[in-house]
């Protein structure tokens, strides 16, 4: 029998496998019902890059969306070998940046590469950012300085990554097969 989860069930489950892979890091892990599905948000600043934590909490995802036919379709799932329905149709995350972060990332790229570094790190409370002081704007080969100190940055893996044994107990069991590039039930 499918045991079904509801939204904040599974927003419980994904900040337990985020502390257990990533210690150290906060989490802010947000859940949304509204009319005709479910949401879950999680948001960090610095740490490990969005494909790390993507690896853990897409796992969660009830649903998958087709673009091509403009199609919502079902993900199956299994927890511990018991067949679950997750409560929430997608994650989002967002990865923010502290300004020390940022500004130091600048600084090494500059000094990597040998340019001047003409730009400054404007901190708020919507984030930080890089911005232009004047002058030319420096470019290595057909990229700006904040172009590529950016890429490091959103790029910039998390070393003490760990197993998380409640992410490792999820397993996929496939999804409807209705969705381009969807492979169908998996049997179990």
């Amino acid at each position: 029998m499918k045991k079904y989860l509801t939204c904040a069930e599974t927003a419980k489950l994904i900040r337990q496998s985020l502390k257990e892979s990533f210690p150290g890091v906060k989490f802010s892990v947000r859940s949304n019902t509204y009319a005709g599905g479910a949401s879950i948000n999680v948001k960090w600043t610095n740490g490990p890059n969005s494909k790390q934590v993507n690896a853990i909490v897409k796992r969660f995802e009830g649903s998958y969306f087709d673009g091509m036919t403009d199609y919502q379709g079902s993900n199956y799932s299994s927890i511990n070998g018991e067949e679950v329905s997750f409560g929430a149709d997608f994650v989002f995350t967002e990865r923010k940046y502290t300004a020390e972060f940022l500004q130091s990332t600048l600084e090494w790229t500059a000094a990597k590469y040998g340019v001047v570094n003409n730009m400054k790190v404007i901190d708020s409370q919507f984030g930080a950012w890089i911005e232009y002081t004047g002058g030319a704007k420096p470019m290595i080969g057909n990229m700006t300085l904040d172009e590529i100190a950016m890429n490091i940055a959103s790029n910039y893996s998390f070393d003490d990554m760990a197993v998380s044994p409640t992410a490792a107990s999820v397993s996929s069991l496939g999804d409807d097969g209705y969705g381009y590039n969807s492979v169908g039930r998996i049997a179990a």
